[in-house]
């Protein structure tokens, strides 16, 4: 459906970030499930590089602004209010979520195994809740903004808007 889209539309540009977050949400779990609470000092780089993901996915942040105050302002209009205001709530959950990451990531603490155990539950569970989010938007969302969202201006006063507000630096 997405492909059919012409490069630049704001579906198919929040399409392909959620791509990109995926990616990196995969290699936020592979490199969780490679912590160990045994030995600190070869966990440290994973540490590291599990927080410079945590980075990128805060970076993600002009998508979830352009969806809030693009997106979901204008299927609102047209009488779609409950799946917009879901997707709002579990931004400020998700948020939450990737903030908690990086912070527990930052560097080592003095309980290492507490620490591990708590970083692996919130991987746990920003993946499995990012995933999810992004499944409801690519298949339920976004197929209903494209059916309901009909006039080419409107799409185009979008943009504009969208462009106002920026685009994830990984895109």
């Amino acid at each position: 459906m997405f492909e059919e889209l012409n490069d630049g539309h704001v579906i198919k540009t929040m399409f392909i970030e959620h791509e990109h977050i995926l990616c990196i949400l995969n290699e936020i779990q592979d490199l969780g499930e490679q912590l160990s609470d045994k030995n600190k000092s070869e966990n440290k780089n994973l540490l590291q590089q599990i927080n410079q993901l945590s980075l990128q996915l805060i970076s993600a942040e002009p998508h979830h602004q352009r969806e809030e105050d693009v997106l979901f302002p204008t299927l609102e209009t047209r009488g779609i209010i409950g799946p917009p205001q879901v997707m709002k709530q579990e931004h400020v959950v998700i948020r939450e979520m990737k903030h908690h990451l990086k912070r527990k990531t930052k560097g080592i603490s003095k309980n290492w195994h507490e620490q591990v155990n708590s970083i692996s539950y919130i991987i746990i569970e920003l993946c499995d809740t990012l995933r999810q989010h992004i499944h409801k938007e690519n298949h339920i969302l976004y197929p209903m903004a494209i059916r309901t969202i009909t006039e080419d201006s409107e799409w185009d006063k979008m943009k504009i808007k969208c462009d106002e507000i920026g685009y994830c630096c990984f895109c």
